[in-house]
């Protein structure tokens, strides 16, 4: 099986070395957060993480987006992330995208 950039969970090695390093990424106002799948397992597109009530700094975006800089450089992936409500509870979820494929479904 060769890797494909634009399915990138369907390599666990990848899926693996992403979810370490958003679980000992270090947030601002709470340090780790012992994040969860939400919504389902990863399919090779997309998966979602609870991430419990969260408030959110722009240093905590900024290294976000610095995690997935680094991941898509060494894996020539387009990973993307977006911050959401969760829909009728408490608290945030984050989308990870691994590719344009991914359903745009956030409800």
């Amino acid at each position: 099986m060769t890797f494909d950039p634009l399915e990138p969970f369907k390599d666990k090695k990848l899926l693996k070395e992403l979810l370490t390093e958003l679980k000992n990424y270090e947030y601002k106002l709470y340090g780790k957060v012992p994040l969860k799948f939400y919504r389902g397992r990863p399919n090779k597109y997309d998966f979602d993480l609870d991430m419990g009530v969260f408030h959110f700094t722009e240093m905590d975006f900024k290294g976000l987006s610095r995690i997935f800089s680094a991941i898509n450089r060494k894996w020539k992936t387009q990973m993307t992330f977006c911050i959401y409500p969760k829909k009728g509870k408490r608290g945030l979820a984050i989308n990870i995208r691994g590719s344009p494929k991914a359903s745009s479904d956030l409800s």
